[in-house]
Parts: C-alpha cells; sequence; structure tokens
C-alpha cells in the first residue's frame, strides 16, 4: 500500500468482507476464534476463507486466553503468520506461546492512562512482536467502538511496532493519525453496519480515505 501506515482489518467472517479487504490490499486480516465475539469464526468457516488468501495481505489468528490443544489446531489449519493475544495473557504465557509455537505475537493491551502504558509496554514488548493498544471494556476484549485518550500516546517511545485500535472510523481516522502518528492502525467495528457483519462499500472507502490521508 501507499499509505504511511500499515492498516489490518480485524473480524472478517465472511468471503465477501475477505475479498474485498484482499482487493484492497490491506496489510493484516484478523480472523476472531471467540466464541463469545459477534465476528467468531468457526474452524471450518475460516477454511473457505483461507482458500481466498494471498501472499500479500498476512493473516492474523486472534485468540483470547487460549489453550495449548486449540493454538495447535489453529497453527495446523490457519497457519497463521501472527498470533494475536487479546486475553489477560501474562509475558510468561506470552514467551510460553512463542516457544511452543514460533509464530510472531501481536499482543493486545488495554490503555487506561500513560502509568499504566509504561508498565505494559515495558512488561510485553521483549517477548512480543507487535503492540496493539486498545480502549479498555468491561464486555467483550476488543471490537467495542470505542476510543480511548489518544494524547496519552503522544511523544510516547517505542521499542517495537504498534498498532492503535478502538473506535477508529472513517471521520476519526485523520485525526488519530496527526494525533498519535500511529505506524499502524486497527479497524474493526469501524466497518460494520451491524455488530459483527462489515460493509464492503465501508471497508473500500476507508482504505482509499487512508491511501489520501
Amino acid at each position: 500500500m501507499n499509505n504511511l501506515f500499515e492498516i489490518k482489518v480485524c473480524g472478517i467472517n465472511d468471503e465477501i468482507s475477505m475479498n474485498t479487504v484482499i482487493n484492497c490490499k490491506v496489510d493484516y486480516i484478523g480472523l476472531v476464534f471467540y466464541q463469545n465475539s459477534p465476528r467468531n469464526v468457526s474452524i471450518n468457516i475460516c477454511r473457505n476463507l483461507l482458500n481466498l488468501r494471498n501472499k500479500t495481505s498476512k493473516i492474523v489468528a486472534l485468540t483470547v486466553n487460549p489453550e495449548d490443544d486449540f493454538l495447535y489446531e489453529i497453527k495446523k489449519v490457519v497457519n497463521p503468520d501472527y498470533l494475536q493475544l487479546h486475553g489477560e495473557e501474562n509475558p510468561s504465557r506470552c514467551f510460553e506461546i512463542k516457544q511452543k509455537f514460533n509464530i510472531p505475537l501481536i499482543k493486545g493491551i488495554n490503555v487506561k492512562n500513560k502509568v499504566d502504558l509504561i508498565r505494559s509496554t515495558k512488561h510485553f514488548e521483549d517477548v512480543c512482536d507487535i503492540l496493539l493498544l486498545d480502549a479498555p471494556s468491561e464486555t467483550l476484549p476488543g471490537g467495542n467502538g470505542k476510543k480511548f485518550d489518544w494524547d496519552i500516546l503522544k511523544d510516547f517511545n517505542f521499542k517495537k511496532k504498534w498498532m492503535l485500535a478502538g473506535g477508529l472510523n472513517i471521520n476519526n481516522i485523520k485525526m488519530a493519525i496527526d494525533v498519535t502518528k500511529a505506524p499502524a492502525i486497527d479497524i474493526s467495528s469501524g466497518l460494520e453496519i451491524k455488530k459483527g457483519i462489515k460493509d464492503p462499500k465501508l471497508i473500500e472507502d476507508f482504505i482509499i480515505k487512508c491511501k489520501n490521508l
């Protein structure tokens, strides 16, 4: 892509949306393997989606507090480019998963304030490959359409690549990038017509907007 930041579209769960994000040449495609999510895909459904995968867009398998047996199944069937851990996994569990499965890790971190951000990044940036900074939530661990205070990220130095997530949409993406200077962004609910259902037109319009920032 020609834009100045990478784009991850998460929660893809149907073939039309999968084709759309591939045609738009997004950098990362997120498949959610979490039963409580409206964007959850079963192993069987994901097989159909993966038939469409290309060599350009990286596949991210999102899990929440996964057991090893489930991760073995994901590795066998999905063979993702990244595993996204979006639950309460601590640094030692992240390290254990990385050692066992040898798959690059994205770790979802809830951003409450600057002190919390400093502590969380210090704990995870040595073991995880990408940090995904999201808004805290008491319901689902992600994809809630809520943003956090982006000013927390001003002048913050990261050792690792990071992604901005939480409440992004076509109307606020320019401000988000202007404030945070994010090298990558993650969007899910901002591209939906109802919870769990992506709109191909919204996806296309958002990607065009990002390319023209």
